[in-house]
């Protein structure tokens, strides 16, 4: 199997890397809040945050970047696992496209949801994307046994 030659693994590998993109954008923004705010959990952080100061917790606004992140991580660990085994399958690039494409497309507003506190959003691009998991598992399976 080749990277280059496999045409739904090479989707895979493009969907994969903007869930990635993704996380990391989490990871940043979680960065630039807390400078933003001045508060940081961790005394040698002061030195590279100008004007923070430690606190015994999260700012709530670093916090909920924070959970959108986890929850971005929770699913994206789970998509990894089975969009790659999905590939195995030798499925159409249809279903695919389909099922790659919903997944990061919804994964991607999931964050813009969750950072905007956008209800009911938020919770229904989580059950989107949490379907096409459920998806790719079944589909793992079926042709596993």
């Amino acid at each position: 199997m080749s990277l280059s030659n496999e045409p739904v693994l090479q989707l895979f590998a493009l969907s994969s890397a903007v869930v990635v993109v993704t996380l990391y954008g989490l990871g940043f923004a979680t960065a630039k809040k807390r400078a933003d705010r001045k508060l940081v959990i961790n005394p040698e952080d002061v030195a590279v945050n100008s004007g923070a100061k430690v606190g015994d917790g999260e700012h709530p606004d670093v916090l909920r970047i924070k959970r959108a992140h986890l929850n971005g991580i929770e699913n994206a660990v789970p998509f990894f696992v089975l969009g790659f085994l999905f590939t195995m399958t030798d499925p159409s690039l249809t279903l695919a496209r389909v099922l790659f494409g919903t997944f990061v497309g919804i994964r991607v507003l999931h964050a813009v949801f969750y950072l905007s506190a956008k209800q009911p959003f938020r919770t229904a691009s989580f059950a989107v994307g949490a379907i096409v998991n459920l998806v790719l598992l079944e589909e793992v399976v079926r042709h596993a046994v």
